[in-house]
């Protein structure tokens, strides 16, 4: 909408002041138990839409809702059911702000696989699970025996829940089910067939690398196109080798060259890229999460050549990223025998493309 209007127990507190398209503040608006609504409009005041939010009353009690296949609960020993459980009011409304302790029994021929909280171990595979917000889920998986399964859920004050659902027998030969899992589930073509011919647009071509040369490190040079990402060319740290001029499989007009740099999210590289002599891009490279793709302008010709023009520097664009691992991919000091860092070149893998003619 254009704009939109606050009401509060069907008082009416004004239109709101519009600072995103879809970010509309009211200030000074007290709080009230109760009923919160918003109303938006057209430009000509006409109503678009409402929404509002109640608040829930005291917890009263759990809720339990139960999902299964639309084929129902097979004792395969594979299918599974979930259970959402809810602390609610005495009208049914989940309680937001409930993170009450939810104690479970299982009863019936099926695995407890639990649910996941915030706490020890993450409560994994516990019967006692805690509500956040006001729910949570939790799993049981069938064993190979049927038979009626029922989950029952009790908290401290509140009135308790409980559902049940009975699994279905499974004919199996030599242990394995006869029985596919989406056999017989509905499928819906609504929206058409898959159009004919590719999904996708190719607007460039790879054009491969047959070898390389340098003044420094010669044997490791394949590593700079080898597809391997632990792996990397370097020069010695001194700026005047910091050059590798590739020997393309076939001419071709070179539109675009995608690097990935060691020390790809702190450093900026200073680089010429010539294509058989001719210079097509000089710049920095950006620090990234990885490859920079770098437009250069279209040249054609069988060799390219990536040139340090100067010192690199180094300052950390996403600081607030930590790997897995705890390390850093082929980080800045891993090798020895790099020399300097303000004068390497350091090359994981490097691409150059031709357009689409």
């Amino acid at each position: 909408g254009e704009k939109v209007e606050l009401f509060v127990n069907g008082v009416s507190k004004g239109f709101g002041e519009q600072s995103k398209r879809f970010l509309f503040t009211f200030k000074n608006i007290a709080w009230e138990s109760g009923e919160l609504k918003a109303v938006s409009y057209d430009a000509q005041g006409s109503k678009l839409s409402e929404f509002a939010h109640r608040t829930a009353g005291e917890p009263a009690q759990v809720k339990l809702t139960l999902h299964t296949s639309p084929q129902g609960f097979y004792a395969d020993g594979a299918d599974f059911i979930l259970v959402d459980v809810e602390v609610v009011d005495a009208r049914g409304q989940r309680c937001p702000t409930s993170n009450a302790m939810i104690h479970f029994t299982l009863d019936g021929p099926a695995e407890w696989r639990g649910g996941l909280a915030q706490g020890p171990d993450n409560y994994i595979l516990s019967k006692d699970l805690p509500v956040e917000c006001g729910v949570n889920r939790v799993i049981v998986r069938s064993t190979t025996q049927a038979g009626k399964v029922t989950v029952r859920a009790a908290s401290e004050g509140l009135k308790g829940a409980s559902v049940s659902v009975s699994s279905k027998s499974v004919r199996t030969e030599n242990g394995l089910s006869e029985r596919l899992p989406g056999a017989g589930l509905p499928s819906y073509l609504d929206r058409g067939p898959t159009p004919e011919g590719a999904s996708y647009t190719v607007t460039r071509i790879p054009v491969g690398i047959a070898g390389a040369t340098s003044a420094v490190h010669q044997d490791r040079l394949q590593r700079s196109y080898d597809d391997n990402e632990l792996s990397e060319w370097t020069n010695d740290g001194n700026i005047r080798t910091g050059w590798v001029t590739y020997t393309l499989e076939r001419e071709a007009l070179i539109s675009e060259v995608t690097m990935k740099l060691t020390g790809w999210r702190m450093r900026e590289y200073p680089i010429e890229i010539m294509v058989d002599n001719q210079v097509v891009f000089s710049g920095r490279t950006e620090r990234s999460l990885g490859y920079v793709t770098l437009p250069v302008k279209p040249t054609r010709g069988k060799t390219v050549t990536v040139r340090l023009t100067g010192a690199n520097t180094e300052n950390d664009a996403f600081r607030a990223i930590v790997e897995l691992s705890g390390n850093i991919e082929l980080d800045l000091f891993r090798d020895p025998n790099a020399g300097a860092s303000e004068g390497q070149l350091r090359i994981v893998e490097v691409e150059f493309y031709e357009p689409v003619r």
